[in-house]
């Protein structure tokens, strides 16, 4: 069961349409990067890339509720969130490109998470699991 803050956090998610995110942002699909139509929350000028990285994975702050990129690029794509995990294809989550995104409605179906993919995608990229490069 989830908490209250839980519920309000995924419903103010889940709030954010396609509409508004394109009036806020454009989606580059070969890079998987967005920009901003208008002046960002934070002064950003219109143009600016936007998102920060954290653990690995990039997100964006819209309307006060920070978004992950991946959730971002399937809602802007496909006109609805997505009902469950999203899986990057090649396990790198920075990757956001709309190819390398796969919609996963259960646990099971996503691939990396049964292990059946591929490493985790530190590892694949000779980096240690606390940021340090991996010795060889």
């Amino acid at each position: 069961m989830q908490s209250s803050v839980a519920q309000e956090r995924r419903k103010q998610t889940l709030s954010l349409t396609q509409e508004r995110l394109k009036e806020l942002l454009k989606y580059f699909p070969r890079t998987g990067r967005f920009r901003w139509r208008v002046r960002g929350p934070r002064g950003e000028p219109v143009g600016r890339e936007a998102g920060t990285r954290h653990g690995g994975y990039r997100s964006i702050g819209i309307d006060g509720v920070r978004h992950y990129e991946h959730r971002l690029a399937w809602l802007y794509v496909h006109g609805e969130h997505p009902t469950g995990d999203i899986d990057h294809d090649n396990g790198n989550p920075a990757d956001n490109r709309i190819s390398n995104l796969k919609h996963c409605p259960t646990r099971r179906t996503c691939g990396k998470r049964s292990g059946a993919m591929h490493p985790p995608w530190p590892a694949r990229f000779g980096v240690g699991t606390n940021g340090s490069p991996k010795s060889p």
